[in-house]
């Protein structure tokens, strides 16, 4: 989608649960300014949502985002029939961003778009809105399978809740979560009491966020999400902090000893210390690896770090022409049956040759391709993670 945010430079539905805990973060990431990131995962989101919006058809992205959007819809269809009632037929809107303005020491939720009166104090994007009367459907999609709150815990929706029931005049707003790779939606109902209430809560977040001072940083799972992590104290200090639990450079011998020796002190810890890894050391260490890998790399590119160099490393080799690969190969008397027998084609890759061969799309390209693999595909063995009791599902 080419649309873009007119004021990039403010705090958003997207960041709420970020600014709410941490009132200093939206400031750091300005100050961080652009900060490299793999979009790899945001640009297919973007494909299904652009499906969605109606700004691409299902035929020019991949089947993947095709059948994401299709069960996505579903979903949203779903939630529209049970939600709406006799009378009139709701309004639907999508893809729309709003902005909390303050005119005159009044708040106003108007569109956003650039060159508005006013002093600018939040934005927020929904996906899909319905309204009935004074009654709203608002509907979120999350394409991935990224971990998500629940509607009714979500900050994103509930201020996106305030946003449309400001704009609109509703007096009562249900919020929809539909992320169909995670189950089925969640949902949450904001009546007039909870509309105030929500609206006094972002209110307080975004002053809040404007006293904030660098030495209001917070440092947590949130940090994930922050552009500013690689240069955040906070969660450098923070992450060492949780680090010195286990204390590893307090040990000596080689690494297996080293290895011996840490398992035995986790052994020893307690159940609340071990809660204490899981929800928070565990929650950062990929961001503290990510961040000690990067600054590291920059160092020794800067000549900065005696006895280290960087090596380049060859891409690994894949065939990009299978269907040479066998003609050259059966010039040999490699044999049909051999060739496929030692050469694995991925699900994905499947899924991908039959979209083209035979233009099917969605439900029924899923239906043809389990057809296809009938009987054929093999599954690994099952793993198991350790989660939160009521996050089984």
């Amino acid at each position: 989608m080419s649309y873009e945010n007119p004021f990039p430079d403010k705090p958003s539905a997207s960041k709420a649960f970020r600014i709410m805990e941490c009132h200093s973060s939206h400031k750091a990431e300005l100050a961080a300014g652009d900060v490299p990131e793999d979009t790899k995962d945001a640009d297919a989101g973007q494909d299904v949502h652009a499906v969605l919006s109606d700004d691409l058809s299902a035929d020019d992205v991949s089947a993947d985002a095709a059948q994401t959007a299709e069960m996505c819809q579903r979903d949203a269809d779903k939630l529209l029939a049970e939600w709406q009632v006799e009378g009139s037929i709701p309004d639907g809107l999508k893809e729309l961003r709003y902005a909390l303005v303050d005119i005159g020491h009044k708040i106003h939720v108007v569109t956003a778009r650039k060159g508005l009166l006013g002093n600018v104090l939040f934005t927020g994007q929904f996906d899909l809105l319905y309204i009935q009367g004074k009654r709203g459907l608002l509907i979120d999609f999350k394409a991935l399978h990224g971990k998500h709150p629940s509607a009714i815990e979500n900050p994103q929706l509930m201020s996106l809740a305030v946003l449309v029931a400001k704009k609109h005049g509703l007096e009562s707003v249900r919020v929809a979560l539909v992320q169909p790779w995670k189950g089925k939606p969640t949902v949450a109902d904001f009546g007039a009491d909870g509309l105030a209430l929500a609206e006094s809560l972002l209110l307080q977040v975004l002053a809040d966020e404007r006293n904030a001072s660098p030495d209001d940083r917070k440092a947590g799972e949130h940090c994930k999400y922050c552009k500013a992590r690689f240069t955040c104290q906070t969660l450098r200090d923070k992450t060492i902090q949780d680090l010195d639990l286990i204390r590893p450079e307090t040990i000596g011998g080689d690494a297996n000893h080293q290895a011996s020796v840490i398992f035995a002190r986790m052994a020893e810890l307690s159940i609340p210390q071990l809660i204490h890894i899981q929800e928070n050391v565990r929650q950062i260490m990929s961001v503290f690896l990510a961040s000690h890998a990067a600054v590291f790399k920059q160092a020794v590119e800067n000549g900065e770090v005696p006895g280290y160099a960087l090596k380049e490393k060859s891409g690994r080799r894949k065939v990009s022409d299978v269907g040479v690969a066998f003609a050259r190969a059966a010039v040999h008397g490699v044999t049909a049956e051999a060739f496929t027998n030692k050469c694995s084609i991925s699900l994905k890759g499947l899924n991908e040759v039959v979209k083209d061969a035979t233009k099917k799309k969605g439900k029924a390209l899923e239906v043809l391709t389990d057809e296809i693999l009938q009987g054929i595909t093999d599954t690994g063995k099952a793993t198991f993670e350790v989660v939160r009791v009521g996050s089984l599902e």
